[in-house]
């Protein structure tokens, strides 16, 4: 199990340029990673099903949420390992 409390305080640099520079922890980064990941996969579900666009039956907030929650420390895994090998 990784330690959420040490990426919490962990920060990437997200956006730099001449105004500034915009930070969010790894644990942000990986739980809004998640989030894309799950849209993207049930994007992908909706298409093969052939799903209307205003069809909102795939909106299950909760399970996203979970989904989010499971993945996180995987994705904090795979976040800040990436390229080691």
């Amino acid at each position: 199990m990784i330690d959420r409390k040490k990426y919490q305080n962990k920060h990437v640099t997200i956006k730099a340029d001449e105004t500034g520079k915009e930070e969010m922890s790894y644990y942000e980064l990986a739980r809004w990673m998640c989030l894309v990941e799950a849209i993207d996969f049930i994007d992908g579900k909706a298409k093969q099903l052939k799903l209307a666009d205003d069809d909102k039956s795939w909106v299950k907030p909760l399970a996203i949420q979970k989904y989010i929650e499971d993945r996180t420390d995987g994705m904090i895994f795979e976040l800040t390992n990436q390229g080691k090998v």
